[in-house]
Formats: C-alpha cells, structure tokens, sequence
C-alpha cells in the first residue's frame, strides 16, 4: 500500500464528485492540515458552503471579493454568478502577491479568463496553493488538471466527464463504483493509486479548521 502523502504548500489538488458525495468534506478535512501560520487561505464560496456556517466566524473571517486577506488565518469569500470580472480581477492580485492559499468549493464557476490559468501554470514558485472541488469536469479549464498533483475522484456520472478524467489518472479504475464517501485518491507525481475510507464528519472537520486557525491570528 503506497504512502498518502498530503498536498503541500505549493501543490494543487483537484476532487470530483456530484453533490453529497463527500469531496468538500474530504477537500476541507485536506485544508485542516495546511499550514495558516505561514499563508492565508481563502475559501471561495460559490454554493453558502454549509460546513463554513460550521467553522463559524470567527476564527473562519469574512472577506469581500476584491479585499485581500491578513498574512495567515483563514477567510470566507462568498461569490455571486454576477462578480465574475471583480473575482478575475482578484484573482490577479493573489498571482502578484503570491503566498495565498485558494480554496475552491465549486472550480467550474471559477472565471475561465486568463488569471486562474496562470496560477495554476506558476503557482508553485509563487506558493499559491490550490484546492479544487467540481461536480463537472468539462466546465472547468484543462489547467486545472494538467497543474493538480492529486486528483480526487468519488464518483462521475457523465461519461465526457469520465473520458476527461480518465486521460489524467492513468490506468486508474476510477470507472469502478464504490461504497458511499469512499474515493479513489491518484498521486500524480508518484504515479500512487488507492481508495480512501470516509472522511471524519463535517463537525469534526469543522472542529479541525476552528483549532488551526486561531481568532488571535485576525489582521496578522
């Protein structure tokens, strides 16, 4: 059985599954082991994220799209389908600055323009991590794939989804159908293939994410 290794902090990770599959769960319980004392990460909330009502405010901090975040800590970005060019825009500043960690509960909503593409091209030397969630593979761009170290798959129903999803895990069955919550887990840069058991429960993620994001970090 090949070691999980954990996403770091200049890698990117992409988790595909239809509602209620468990990605985010999976993806939030991945964000609780990041380092916030070295990087702010920002959740972009395209869906009012259920579990981020969870986390709670504080320590979880509510930021206006076009605002940037603290040096550390982690932050709530809820977007509107109306504030694609102000979420574009943003998003170029993060690839100025760098050191920002990006958290995406719905990346096929992510403007397609050219600012996500080129975090995902150089983010790695800019240390802007990423993690991605998507019921829909084919709205989202081939970057986002091409640039993820990991993929995460618990289930695909569309089969164009399926045939994009294949030509980036190799020989992985991801086609195969598992037991609820459980997902396939590839390691790209490993080349590492396995099946991941449940995750812990939202609460007990959300618990997680309270305790490594403290309120005395706000505005550090």
């Amino acid at each position: 059985m090949p070691d999980f290794i954990l996403p770091g902090a200049a890698d990117r990770a992409t988790f595909i599954g239809p509602t209620g599959s468990g990605k985010t769960i999976l993806a939030a319980s991945v964000l609780s082991r990041q380092r916030f004392d070295k990087r702010p990460w920002v959740c972009l909330d395209f869906k009012n994220e259920e579990l981020w009502d969870k986390v709670k405010s504080p320590p979880m901090q509510m930021l206006k799209v076009g605002d940037m975040p603290g040096k550390r800590g982690l932050y709530r970005m809820p977007v509107s389908p109306s504030q694609d060019d102000a979420l574009e825009s943003w998003l170029w500043k993060v690839w100025h600055r760098g050191n920002i960690g990006i958290f995406s509960d719905e990346q096929s909503l992510v403007p397609r323009g050219d600012a996500m593409k080129a975090i995902l091209r150089q983010g790695r030397s800019l240390l802007i991590p990423c993690l991605m969630c998507t019921q829909r593979p084919v709205g989202c761009d081939r970057e986002v794939f091409t640039e993820s170290q990991y993929i995460s798959v618990f289930s695909i129903e569309d089969k164009e989804d399926m045939k994009l999803v294949k030509g980036y895990t190799r020989d992985a069955p991801i086609e195969r159908a598992l037991p609820q919550f459980y997902s396939y887990w590839y390691d790209r840069p490993r080349k590492n293939f396995m099946v991941l058991q449940p995750s812990p429960p939202p609460d007990i993620v959300a618990e997680d994410l309270r305790r490594v994001a403290p309120v005395s970090w706000w505005n550090k």
